[in-house]
């Protein structure tokens, strides 16, 4: 597990670093974690490698509720605690996507409650992302989420449901990627995502309301790959 901790004041970091060892130790499990001083810092270096953020409010530069909208922009599924001394404003931490909060000073019998949640919440959601350098900036995104990924001049275009990204890359790339097990390669041009498939009409499949072409030397092998797929027979 990897833990970034975004705070200010310096005795505090300290002590969350201390309590993150105390806690791997005893569990038995290895658990790192990286001290950030300022918001500004860890948004610049952030690249979607963390399973868990502590996270200070009050903060010179950026508040905490600030930076936390900003994250939420790139990664909305690290699971993000505020770390605070204003419970007033750590209540507002379902506006930002956080799953809990600790009021300062924080007691390590707390933490560890916290870190035993953490440890059951990352248990159930294993989500398999892709890191996508994409204009500059790099974007963590649920390969679940992806409706199909494109290939236009060299560049892939990965589709969600709300946006695009661009990033240089080969599709036959991730078409050998075992994160993409559950998409289908429908021609040169397309590798699209079974779970967003909403109709197979002759040369064409649909995803999402998007029309794409089925190359008929691939149209056998697609139905063949789907009904393994979408029948339960590859997990």
């Amino acid at each position: 597990m990897k833990i970034a901790i975004v705070e200010d004041e310096a005795k505090a970091a300290e002590k969350i670093i201390r309590y993150v060892e105390k806690y791997a130790e005893g569990a038995g499990e290895e658990i790192t974690a990286v001290h950030f001083g300022n918001p500004v810092d860890f948004l610049e270096k952030y690249h979607g490698e963390y399973d868990v953020i502590f996270m200070d409010i009050i903060m010179d530069m950026m508040n905490g509720m600030e930076c936390a909208a900003k994250l939420r922009q790139r990664d909305e599924n690290v699971l993000l605690c505020f770390i605070t001394n204003m419970a007033q404003y750590a209540i507002r931490g379902y506006e930002v996507g956080a799953f809990d909060f600790m009021i300062k000073p924080v007691v390590y019998e707390e933490f560890a409650l916290k870190m035993d949640r953490i440890r059951r919440l990352l248990d159930k959601r294993v989500v398999e992302s892709v890191l996508i350098n994409s204009r500059g900036s790099v974007q963590k995104i649920a390969v679940r989420d992806l409706t199909y990924v494109e290939v236009y001049n060299h560049v892939l275009i990965y589709h969600t449901e709300k946006d695009q990204y661009e990033a240089y890359g080969k599709l036959t790339e991730l078409e050998n990627d075992e994160r993409f097990r559950r998409f289908l390669r429908i021609g040169t041009s397309h590798l699209v995502n079974c779970d967003h498939i909403s109709a197979f009409e002759n040369d064409t499949i649909v995803v999402k309301g998007v029309r794409l072409p089925v190359s008929r030397r691939r149209r056998k092998e697609c139905l063949e790959k789907m009904a393994v797929i979408l029948g339960g027979g590859w997990c």
